[in-house]
């Protein structure tokens, strides 16, 4: 049974993949700064501060898998300190598209212009590539809700095409490779939804 901890566990994307781990052979722990008040049973609720990193290496220790539900970079520092202490190798990293500057025409001009020069700066991923971790950066493109699991999968070096993908397709992304469908460690890799490559913006704005 693999242990698997959630650090920003009352984020959106966990929303959606925490009742899907659910149906899988896992022990799940649930970090964050209201975890105790989440809505799921048969799981450890350990409500904490992830900018502590005494409170980091508690609930990462034993641990099969993080995943971290947020791009901060100073947190992902902590992170990483906390697994080097307890000996956990593997982390897969919610993050932010466009950190090599790899969105393409026509969707970059639309997502620089929403998201700012700055936001690509200062990210878990610079942190990921100069640790020795199993990790896997998710840069992932524009998120809505919906039932679409599907995902294209887009290695580091190639050009970022997509505007859009449901959580439900990134909680998926994250799954597969928690059961081996996929293994993505020492990896960055960019997520849409297959169809929305070349689109000027998500069809949602």
């Amino acid at each position: 049974m693999k242990k698997i901890v959630i650090i920003g566990a009352g984020g959106q994307i966990p929303t959606v993949l925490i009742p899907l781990l659910q149906k899988l052979d896992v022990k799940l722990t649930l970090f964050g700064r209201n975890a105790a008040s989440l809505p799921y049973t048969n799981v450890d609720k350990i409500s904490g501060d992830a900018h502590n990193l005494d409170e980091l290496v508690k609930v990462i220790a034993k641990q099969d898998i993080v995943y971290m539900d947020f791009d901060n970079k100073e947190v992902t520092k902590l992170v990483v300190e906390a697994m080097h202490k307890t000996g956990v190798k593997r982390i897969i990293q919610a993050g932010v598209l466009g950190v090599y500057g790899e969105v393409a025409q026509p969707f970059a001009s639309w997502n620089n212009q929403m998201m700012g020069g700055n936001i690509v700066h200062n990210r878990g991923i610079e942190v990921l590539e100069t640790s020795d971790l199993d990790y896997t950066y998710m840069r992932m493109t524009w998120l809505y809700n919906g039932t679409n699991k599907q995902y294209v999968a887009s290695p580091k070096g190639e050009p970022f095409l997509g505007a859009q993908i449901t959580r439900r397709a990134i909680a998926q992304f994250v799954i597969d490779n928690i059961v081996g469908k996929r293994n993505d460690a020492c990896a960055s890799i960019g997520l849409w939804e297959p169809g929305s490559e070349n689109q000027a913006k998500p069809t949602f704005y």
